[in-house]
């Protein structure tokens, strides 16, 4: 991702940013989806945070929101 540097968030965001990606990661799991690959979910995850996103539910939501239709993830859960 240009522009994206490894001190761009503080230790407090980024415990939320692992969460939310970790999240996101299990969700995709349990929908059996092997299609999405970690770097994939990460730069979504990442791409929220870097517009202003802090909320580890909605950096979940928007991060597979912009992967897999809300109906598969939404509805395993």
């Amino acid at each position: 991702m240009r522009g994206f540097h490894s001190n761009a968030f503080d230790p407090k965001t980024l415990i939320v940013l692992e969460a939310a990606f970790d999240e996101a990661w299990l969700t995709l799991k349990s929908i059996g989806n092997s299609s999405i690959k970690p770097d994939e979910l990460a730069r979504s995850v990442l791409r929220l945070a870097m517009e202003g996103e802090r909320d580890p539910v909605r950096l979940h939501d928007g991060a597979l929101q912009h992967l897999v239709p809300a109906t598969s993830w939404r509805e395993a859960g």
